[in-house]
Parts: structure tokens; sequence; C-alpha cells
């Protein structure tokens, strides 16, 4: 197998990994950890269906254009949109937790708080991979913080791309 092939399968992996982040937050609804499952779920349930249903865009946006790289423009807006969803979600997600420790005296922790951490870190790793793919507008996928934050934790690597949308 060829360096360029074993890279594309990596990226691949690397965007097809969000399913297994969304099953692993499934799972702390039946954690031992998990004090009422039922309100576990109603507040994983949203993220996790969002997860999915972009992790099924965007590894299909990858493999056209792949395939057809010429289609890249018109994947633009399906893959900025997934991303969108996907960060849309995790702040909900934050939203949500932040309510409900205010109605209950416990903490702003939750079991689920690392894989969501996971799945935020999965999120900007597949932005740069679509960026060496297409000029993707970090503006129309995050708040004006985030995008900060991505652009510091990633200067280096998006500084060498080609086509960097701001």
């Amino acid at each position: 197998m060829d360096t360029k092939k074993e890279a594309l399968e990596k990226q691949y992996r690397e965007i097809a990994s969000l399913y297994d982040m969304a099953e692993e937050l499934a799972g702390t609804v039946e954690s031992e950890f998990t004090k009422d499952p039922e309100t576990q779920l109603a507040l994983i349930e949203p993220l996790i269906a969002q997860v999915a249903d972009s992790a099924d865009v965007l590894t299909q946006e990858f493999i056209t254009v792949i395939e057809k790289p010429v289609l890249a423009k018109s994947a633009k807006n399906r893959v900025e949109g997934a991303l969108r969803k996907i960060f849309m979600a995790l702040e909900e997600y934050r939203k949500q937790l932040g309510l409900r420790s205010k109605q209950t005296a416990e903490g702003l922790l939750n079991i689920a708080d690392p894989i969501v951490e996971k799945i935020r870190k999965q999120a900007e790793k597949i932005i740069l991979i679509f960026m060496q793919l297409m000029a993707i507008s970090l503006d129309r996928i995050m708040h004006k913080f985030e995008i900060e934050e991505f652009k510091r934790a990633n200067d280096r690597l998006i500084s060498t791309l080609p086509a960097f949308g701001h």
C-alpha cells in the first residue's frame, strides 16, 4: 500500500472515529457512576444523535472529495454545516449541564465530560483534515473564542495549508 493511500485511510478513520465516541457517550447512561440513567440519557442523547449524523455527512463528503476533487467546492457547505452542528451540540450539552447543576446541588462535572472533550478535540482534527482538501471558513463552524483557541493550538500546521479561510 502506498503512503498516500495509507494517509487517506488514516484520515478517514479519524473522521469515522466520531461513531465510536458517540457510542462511548451512550455507554455513560448504563455506567455504575451514573445516578440517574434517564436524566443522563436526556442530557447526552441530542449530542449522540448530532455527532452520528455529522459523522455520516463528513465520511461521505471525505470520500466524495478524495474521489473527485473537483467536487470540493460543492461539498464545502455540507462539511462546514456538519462541523458547525457538532460544535452547536457541544455548546448545548454544556448549557444543559449548567442548567441541571443549578437545579441540583451537584457540581458541573458529569461522567460524559471527558468523552465530550474528546469529541471536541476530534472535531478540531477533522477540521484540519478538511482544511487540507478545501478552503474551510472557521467562522461558519465555531464561535470567535473557539476560532482563536483553535488557531493558537494549531498555528504551525495552519500556516502550512494552501487555502486557509477564516
